[in-house]
């Protein structure tokens, strides 16, 4: 290894490390509160008003929470949450999925109407297909699922546990999934680096067109589709942003992008995080891929069925 690689992964690491400590930041204090909270009996309280909201999708009342808490912040916090909940692998999985396509609305939201589109919009549309989602996964899902116990068990009962061991039990689960959390950011982000040392993303790039095709998208899109499916929306916002001032696409096709991205972006990082506490590897990935590609398909059908509508009507009047 020569120097300039060496160099490039020791900052990588630093910058992994970095990256994680600014996670487990949120994910730590949200996991304390939450297990505070399900302590005192005030989150069943909570919980109870969303209850028929999740029946339809074969969830328990408290998986609102977690929703409500990777929505509104991130899948870490998200995450966090879960660890302080006693749920079966059907659980995890359909929540998985859900919580991919619909989590911190508020900052990618805002990342996706810096590319030219309503942040508004894509928030609604995230949030209708992530519940959609849900939906159909209860329709496919093994029931054999709903018998299997996820990687937490439920580590907080009131009245049968006392408070110590309460903690005793959240610190050790939080440490290992602190654990899982550093080692995913730290190999991605090396990943990353390297690919970009090699040179490896324009021949990347010219791979994935093909696969832009079949998900309705234009070839120019290539770039910013693999930064989205790669990075984010968070983390890759600085190409999606950069990439889409550069005028390379119109409108309809950035309106595509961010719908596709919307539902299957960030298909490594944080769909591992969710395979690390239980959920399939099948699950987690092959939903999100096809959905996204037939809802995009959708959108241009529609548009073309809506568009050849108003020629009609304009030429019979």
């Amino acid at each position: 290894m020569n120097n300039e690689l060496k160099r490039i992964v020791f900052i990588s690491v630093r910058k992994g490390i970095s990256a994680s400590m600014s996670v487990l930041v949120i994910m730590i204090p949200v996991s304390f509160c939450m297990t505070l909270l399900q302590t005192s009996g005030l989150l069943e309280k909570l919980s109870w008003i969303l209850s028929p909201v999740m029946s339809v999708f074969s969830l328990p009342a408290e998986a609102s929470i977690v929703l409500i808490v990777g929505a509104l912040i991130n899948i870490y916090a998200g995450i966090a949450v879960m660890g302080t909940m006693s749920l079966n692998l059907w659980s995890i999985n359909i929540i998985a999925v859900m919580m991919l396509i619909c989590h911190n609305l508020i900052v990618e939201s805002a990342v996706q109407s810096k590319t030219g589109v309503s942040g508004l919009k894509i928030c609604l549309f995230r949030i209708i297909a992530a519940l959609s989602m849900g939906w159909l996964l209860t329709f496919v899902l093994p029931e054999s699922l709903k018998l299997q116990q996820g990687l937490f068990g439920n580590m907080v009962n009131a009245q049968a546990q006392s408070f110590l061991n309460v903690l005793t039990v959240w610190a050790g689960q939080s440490a290992v999934l602190s654990l899982k959390v550093i080692l995913i950011i730290l190999g991605v982000t090396v990943m990353i680096d390297l690919m970009r040392y090699f040179k490896l993303f324009a021949p990347i790039t010219l791979l994935l067109q093909p696969f832009t095709r079949i998900n309705a998208l234009p070839r120019e899109s290539a770039f910013m589709w693999m930064a989205g499916l790669v990075f984010g929306l968070a983390y890759g916002s600085g190409v999606l942003i950069a990439e889409s001032k550069a005028g390379n696409m119109d409108r309809d096709a950035l309106i595509r992008l961010n719908m596709s991205l919307g539902i299957s972006h960030s298909l490594l990082e944080d769909s591992l995080l969710f395979v690390a506490i239980g959920a399939g590897m099948f699950w987690v990935f092959v939903p999100r891929i096809i959905a996204a590609a037939v809802v995009v398909w959708l959108f241009v059908f529609l548009r073309s069925f809506v568009s050849d509508k108003l020629r009609t009507n304009k030429l019979s009047q």
